[in-house]
């Protein structure tokens, strides 16, 4: 068991180390997009499907979290049901559904996150978005993708048609402690994306306090007077 924690431990470790080393300067890309879109008067979406989902609720409407943000969080896209977003994530029409229930508009970003970056929504969606001018940022594994085939009749995958990608490490199917050779365990993908995603909201932010922005981030709702500076952002970040 000792040998398992750390060898998992190592992994995580070591891809966090990878992205802080030779990561930083698409990070700071990503963060300079969003700063330059939000000071424009455009939008920042967050989007992904089964546990890729889980991105756009790490940076939603929490302690640090910038209350200005879009996560695009349809129940359908998440893993409410074991195989529904399965068979959404692979279904091209539903971008129709998105596009009508999201005003996105040109300048607007859009980051993307998928462990594949080989389904036929998110890349049906990303290309729709590029037409109208939309900037994507991309969250992916980037080795792993490249060995897996797109699932769109386009034949591209996420890393292909983002405008910034930033690479979570993950190894091919995820999974990264084998326990025989059938059985794995100690996927990787969601913390590495939401390490990341945690890394350009935070040099984001810092580049707006620096310049002396206003900069609207949620509290915690468990410390003294957390609840009212939230709802008063609640109130001005409001989305129909």
């Amino acid at each position: 068991m000792k040998n398992l924690m750390e060898s998992y431990y190592q992994t995580i470790n070591n891809d966090m180390n990878h992205v802080i080393t030779k990561e930083k300067t698409a990070i700071q890309q990503a963060s300079q997009m969003i700063s330059n879109s939000i000071h424009h008067g455009h939008k920042v979406y967050f989007f992904g499907t089964g546990h890729s989902y889980i991105v756009g609720q790490e940076v939603f409407a929490r302690a640090g979290g910038y209350a200005d943000f879009i996560p695009i969080l349809e129940n359908e896209l998440g893993m409410n049901h074991a195989f529904k977003s399965t068979l959404i994530e692979r279904t091209t029409a539903y971008a129709d559904v998105l596009m009508g229930l999201y005003t996105f508009q040109k300048d607007d970003v859009i980051v993307m996150t998928s462990n594949s970056g080989r389904n036929a929504l998110l890349i049906e969606l990303g290309l729709r978005l590029k037409k109208i001018g939309v900037h994507i940022i991309g969250i992916t594994a980037l080795e792993a993708s490249k060995d897996s085939t797109s699932r769109h009749e386009s034949g591209l995958r996420l890393f292909e048609i983002a405008d910034v990608v930033l690479d979570n490490r993950s190894v091919y199917g995820d999974a990264s402690i084998s326990h025989s050779k059938e059985i794995k365990t100690g996927p990787t993908s969601t913390i590495m994306s939401c390490f990341i995603a945690q890394l350009i909201v935070s040099d984001f932010v810092e580049n707006e306090v620096q310049t002396g922005q206003d900069v609207p981030v949620f509290r915690s709702s468990n410390i003294d007077g957390g609840d009212a500076y939230n709802e008063r952002l609640f109130a001005k970040y409001k989305r129909s």
